[in-house]
């Protein structure tokens, strides 16, 4: 009786499982999971940022996986060092301030200047007595009042305090000072502070460090500010010994950061040695940074093309995976079907579609991840219904 019965049940089986009568057979596995296919109008796919392409070959690249991280490029990199000791006055730019080049960032009271400055005054006004001894000598030996001897002694004299000014204003320049600023000072000293220095930036950068407060005496050895122009920064990749036969300078890179547009960059250099410690080497990346978003400190990965390969490519989120069996929704007239798919080479961004999907048929390349939410609330509402 037992027997009977399960033999009644396999029969059964078999038959809900055989096609009826006329019915296509389908060897191709691809279609052993059908879904109910989709009706969306194009309002929908356009609210909700749904893009469709056309399925066509192109150009899979094959990279390989770095990890590294962002650091300030060092010609970008500035110190700003006083040229002379002196007490902080002032200071005018703090930690995270951007500053143009030539544009003070503090001011400093040097004795030092102050000795340099009065200097070149009494040269000014060594030169000036020079001339008009000289100017009154020459007038003496044309008319034969003194003699030709005099007068190259007093024309000697006046070179010297020439030079001796010259000297004042290069030591002034060496300092920090402009020839405007020196300019001014020989024209109206009266007004000018002889000991006030100010401390400028070499170039247009933010102020990534300061290490100067009022009333600190800052040598002039050491740098009382750090500024950096992070327009462009450096990313240093860590290779490993099995991945240097495949990365090289001149290769192109993705890099990427949690929360982060990913930006395109090429390898210009890949280090000769490996470290000691680590046994690594570094690939250099450089990367324009317009938007400042690349902070020196951040960890990024990277994805090096090392070769690439011609294959039906689509966007990696263009596919989804529904009950384990990777799919792309495919548009069949006005409806979206999700179609099993078998998959090839990849990348983190593209994937290749060995069968499945065929050249020039339209597919959802944008958020199908949206397509799947909706052909499983749909799944969901029919089985209730049953």
């Amino acid at each position: 009786m037992k027997i009977s019965l399960w033999i009644v049940l396999l029969t059964g089986l078999l038959l809900a499982r055989a096609p009826a009568a006329g019915e296509p057979q389908h060897e191709d596995h691809e279609h052993e999971h059908e879904h109910e296919a989709l009706h969306l109008a194009p309002a929908v796919l356009k609210e909700f940022g749904i893009e469709l392409a056309t399925a066509a070959r192109g150009r899979l690249a094959l990279t390989r996986h770095l990890s590294g991280e962002v650091v300030a490029a060092p010609d970008r990199l500035y110190h700003v060092v006083p040229q002379v000791a002196g007490i902080v006055r002032q200071v005018f730019k703090e930690v995270g301030d951007r500053a143009e080049a030539g544009e003070p960032l503090a001011q400093l009271s040097s004795r030092e200047l102050a000795q340099a400055r009065a200097e070149l005054l009494i040269a000014k006004s060594r030169l000036d007595l020079a001339n008009a001894n000289l100017a009154r000598e020459r007038q003496l030996y044309r008319k034969g009042i003194t003699s030709r001897r005099e007068f190259l002694q007093t024309q000697q004299a006046q070179i010297a305090a020439a030079v001796a000014l010259d000297a004042a204003r290069h030591r002034l320049q060496a300092l920090g000072l402009t020839r405007a600023e020196i300019d001014r000072l020989l024209e109206n000293h009266q007004e000018v502070d002889l000991s006030r220095y100010l401390l400028r930036a070499p170039a247009t950068g933010q102020v990534i460090e300061k290490h100067a407060a009022l009333g600190e005496f800052l040598r002039s050895d050491r740098s009382a500010f750090v500024l950096a122009d992070l327009s462009r920064v450096w990313v240093l990749l860590t290779v490993y010994q099995k991945d240097l036969p495949d990365v090289r300078p001149g290769q192109p890179v993705r890099i990427g950061a949690e929360g982060f547009e990913p930006a395109e960059g090429t390898i210009d250099y890949v280090s000769p040695v490996l470290d000691e410690a680590t046994r690594t080497a570094q690939a250099r990346v450089i990367l324009d940074n317009p938007g400042r978003l690349w902070r020196p400190g951040m960890f990024v990965g990277a994805e090096v093309t090392v070769a690439e390969v011609e294959g039906l490519v689509v966007p990696a989120e263009a596919v989804v995976a529904i009950e384990m069996q990777p799919m792309v929704f495919v548009r069949e007239d006005d409806r979206f079907e999700p179609r099993p798919v078998r998959l090839g080479r990849r990348n983190p961004w593209q994937v290749e579609i060995l069968s499945g999907l065929r050249p020039g048929e339209t597919y959802v390349a944008r958020h199908a991840f949206l397509l799947k939410a909706e052909l499983g609330k749909g799944e969901m509402d029919a089985g209730h219904h049953h």
